[in-house]
């Protein structure tokens, strides 16, 4: 069971880093600099997106020490 929980925590790393890359490469923002899409939604995206990694990895590092 432990292996599954880091398992499912490594994938949820791995889509944090899609999530954060999303709005730059394939579901692409406008490209007018001064839209709201570009200045705040973009940005906040990879925000989350490193977010979402970096906890991830954390919790992955937890279970692996406890396994």
């Amino acid at each position: 069971m432990k292996k599954i929980n880091i398992i499912l925590s490594a994938l949820t790393g791995l889509l944090g880093i899609l999530v954060g890359i999303a709005p730059y490469t394939f579901a692409k923002v406008c490209k007018m600099a001064s839209m709201h899409c570009h200045k705040v939604t973009a940005p906040t995206v990879l925000v989350f997106g490193i977010l979402i990694f970096v906890i991830s990895v954390i919790n992955t590092i937890v279970l692996w020490k406890k396994r």
